[in-house]
């Protein structure tokens, strides 16, 4: 063994190592005016970005970001018109027979159309968005849609909401007819339903006096000996008389709070249960009005923001 080979001691080891990570430096960066000061770390440490230590110098931010939610529809036309360029878009998404969403954005740093170099795309960080919410009126009907109700609760409900029920439109009357009154001129052929006002409605919820009269006819062939039995159910007024009770009527209600309202055809049936009566009144095809006032407000924000609208989401 060598003894004149110097060994190295615990002592030395740890000095090595103490120098090796504990060795840095101090600098200061320039990025485009703005001085941030760092460290430089030895070899074996981790490398970190700088971006968030140089923006907390900046007199600024780099560029806007936020998603803001505004209350109404003028609102958001309103801030879109603040914040808008020539390349910013909106998109508006109509889910609402799936995932409830009712839905309208702007984003602000959309990318530009006009250029072909990826290198120009944009951060799409800044936007608006406006949630329509569904009225008051809206829910209440659609929350009792296709329910079978008592008297007492049909006739509740109609006081509740007797003035959203319209008057029958004098359709037979007009030389020239407005594409509702077509369409309810249309249901009215094709179901040869009956329309009703909200005074004739009224009257219906407050009592409706029902006689069921069954009879049972049976008739025989002679040549052959056969024997059918025919079975009906006949409902008439209290009088005895034939019971004529309208099956249609219209609502006038705005599908989203503090929107224009929508006429919508609304079908009623009753049934008798033993001495009971049941109402049930379904809205026909109200779909089609949500997604008309959902486009005309979608429309209203192309028009006063000259924007893009597409109906869909955005990547």
């Amino acid at each position: 063994m060598d003894t004149d080979t110097p060994t190295r001691t615990e002592i030395d080891a740890a000095h090595d190592l103490v120098r090796q990570y504990s060795d840095h430096a101090c600098i200061d960066i320039q990025h485009n005016g703005t001085l941030a000061p760092a460290i430089v770390m030895p070899e074996g440490r981790t490398i970190q970005s700088l971006k968030k230590l140089i923006d907390e110098f900046r007199p600024h931010p780099e560029r806007r970001t936020g998603d803001s939610a505004m209350l109404d529809l003028d609102s958001f036309i309103d801030i879109t018109n603040r914040f808008k360029s020539p390349f910013s878009a909106v998109f508006a998404v109509n889910e609402a027979g799936t995932a409830g969403d009712l839905k309208i954005t702007s984003v602000f740093d959309y990318h530009d159309p006009q250029t072909g170099d990826d290198s120009h795309a944009r951060f799409m960080g800044h936007k608006a968005h406006y949630r329509f919410p569904l009225s008051d009126e809206w829910k209440a009907w659609h929350g009792k849609n296709d329910d079978l109700l008592d008297q007492s609760d049909f006739a509740e409900f109609l006081e509740d909401h007797i003035t959203e029920v319209a008057a029958p439109p004098e359709i037979g009357q007009k030389p020239e007819l407005t594409d509702f009154e077509k369409h309810l001129a249309n249901l009215i052929a094709s179901l040869q339903s009956r329309l009703c006002g909200p005074s004739s409605l009224m009257e219906l919820s407050r009592g409706l006096e029902i006689r069921t009269e069954e009879k049972l006819e049976s008739t025989q062939r002679l040549a052959t000996g056969e024997m059918s039995l025919t079975f009906s159910t006949e409902h008439k007024d209290s009088t005895g008389g034939q019971l004529k009770v309208p099956d249609l009527f219209v609502i006038n209600i705005p599908v989203f709070k503090g929107g224009p309202s929508y006429l919508i055809p609304v079908r009623l049936r009753f049934k008798k249960s033993g001495p009971m009566l049941k109402w049930k009144f379904m809205l026909h095809r109200s779909e089609i009005v949500l997604d008309h006032a959902f486009r005309e407000a979608a429309e209203k924000v192309r028009e006063k923001t000259e924007l893009p609208v597409f109906y869909g989401r955005h990547e």
